[in-house]
């Protein structure tokens, strides 16, 4: 049974005049081989990357080569923190939406478990379903405002492990700001996007710093002027979003 998940509404309108494209990633021919642990990597250079994290579960995702090639994510059933699939826009492109194809068959391969989290900036986004197609399960995500993060997590829990089992994630994404993002960008929201041991502000702002993996890994209520210690971060990339002037901004950092 094909399951759709369908995540918020179509693309702001801002965004319907901007020049869209759609790139088809099929995990068998990134030259993975059997049983090979997927991490991180290039989905479209200088646009799109991935990240993919163990989190919780015994098992880390590895990409094996039955079935059409598939990057399996392994559930972790005492709390749901699964392995995640995390898709990435770089400074100056947002993903629109996102199809995830499993290899989904009816029966014993369907490894398209309905306990998967969706989450799209950090925010856990409701799922319906559509059982249009007997063939694959298919998640089909569509951001209400086009996003700079948006992550599939096994979240199966009980007594029963579950694998889903990736082919391929069709996404489409638009290059360069949109008008509306024009105006955000004078909602400078952090004045260092380089960060050692502290971010500093340049807005008042209740704020939220995501991880690769879209896991919420510092809140807090900021003001202009102030900086936030983020010592105890891992180094990488981090997204920080919060309200600025009624509009939602959204600045990637990288932590040193």
């Amino acid at each position: 049974m094909k399951k759709i998940f369908t995540i918020l509404s179509i693309a702001a309108v801002s965004y319907a005049a901007q020049a869209q494209t759609t790139f088809s990633f099929v995990w068998n021919n990134q030259g993975f081989a059997n049983a090979q642990e997927v991490t991180t990597g290039t989905i479209v250079a200088g646009k799109l990357t991935y990240n993919v994290q163990q989190n919780g579960s015994s098992t880390s995702p590895k990409f094996y080569t039955a079935g059409g090639g598939t990057l399996r994510m392994y559930s972790n059933t005492a709390d749901g923190n699964g392995n995640s699939l995390a898709i990435l826009a770089v400074a100056g492109t947002k993903i629109n939406s996102v199809k995830v194809k499993t290899s989904g068959l009816v029966g014993s391969d369907n490894y398209g478990p309905s306990s998967a989290v969706i989450t799209v900036d950090g925010t856990v986004v409701p799922t319906v379903y559509d059982p249009a197609d007997a063939t694959n399960s298919t998640y089909l995500i569509n951001a209400a405002t086009p996003a700079s993060n948006i992550t599939v997590k096994n979240g199966q829990t009980g007594a029963t492990t579950a694998q889903i089992r990736v082919v391929s994630m069709d996404i489409t994404y638009s290059d360069n700001l949109a008008v509306a993002d024009f105006s955000k960008a004078n909602n400078i929201l952090v004045k260092n996007t380089t960060v050692g041991e502290a971010i500093s502000f340049a807005k008042n702002a209740d704020i939220q710093i995501i991880n690769a993996a879209g896991q919420i890994v510092k809140s807090a209520k900021v003001t202009e002027g102030s900086t936030l210690n983020v010592s105890s971060l891992a180094k990488g990339m981090y997204i920080v979003t919060g309200t600025v002037n009624g509009e939602k901004v959204s600045q990637k950092i990288v932590k040193n």
